[in-house]
């Protein structure tokens, strides 16, 4: 098959699907710069017009991961931003966050950055900024002006650490040590995220608000 999709085509998406494909296949230690070329369908000079070699094509792969996972939660946040139903809309954002974080090749780019982050650090550390870092950020601002509309209280920067481990620790721990069940069942992911906003909200919803969230 022509990966190439013909003439003038863009190379850049091919041969980052193409990486993603051998990464997901090989590992990042064996995966090679020809075999990429190969499955992207152009030559490894082509490949090199591109990319500087493998670490940056990893790291621009896990780039549009990151910020493909993000535009599936940007409709979310902004209902977040401005919501009129705190527990409601929490409960959306949280389920769509945890189901798009869990997404089994996501999930599997994320365990070969674990494997290899002894003999790449610097690929373990742009995953980590780009992801948990940037993610914890973004939801810290984001609780930071629902404080201020007195809908949340205490430390923000705190309270979107504690909201992620919620939402990702068990999901992520499962799928490192028991793969087999990856993908995650709807109804399983659902709960989950309603129970880890129920925590959240028992510990930072501000005072005179502060209720048990719906079961």
């Amino acid at each position: 098959m022509d990966r190439a999709r013909g003439r003038g085509a863009p190379k850049e998406p091919l041969i980052l699907d193409a990486a993603r494909e051998v990464f997901l296949r090989r590992g990042f230690g064996p995966a090679g710069v020809d075999e990429i070329a190969a499955v992207a369908g152009i030559s490894k000079v082509t490949l090199y017009k591109y990319f500087a070699g493998k670490e940056q094509l990893f790291l621009a792969v896990i780039r549009r991961d990151i910020e493909t996972a993000e535009r599936m939660s940007d409709d979310h946040l902004e209902v977040l931003a401005s919501t009129t139903d705190l527990d409601r809309d929490l409960r959306a954002f949280a389920k769509e966050f945890v189901t798009t974080v869990t997404d089994p090749q996501l999930l599997r780019m994320r365990r070969i950055v674990a494997a290899e982050a002894e003999r790449f650090p610097e690929v373990a550390r742009a995953w980590d900024e780009r992801a948990r870092v940037r993610g914890q950020q973004t939801l810290a601002r984001l609780f930071a002006a629902l404080a201020q509309r007195r809908l949340l209280d205490g430390d923000m920067s705190v309270a979107a650490e504690q909201f992620l481990w919620l939402l990702l620790g068990a999901p992520f721990n499962t799928a490192l040590f028991d793969p087999a069940r990856v993908p995650f069942d709807d109804r399983e992911l659902t709960a989950h995220a309603d129970a880890a906003v129920r925590t959240f909200l028992a510990a930072y919803r501000a005072g005179g608000n502060r209720a048990e969230a719906p079961r």
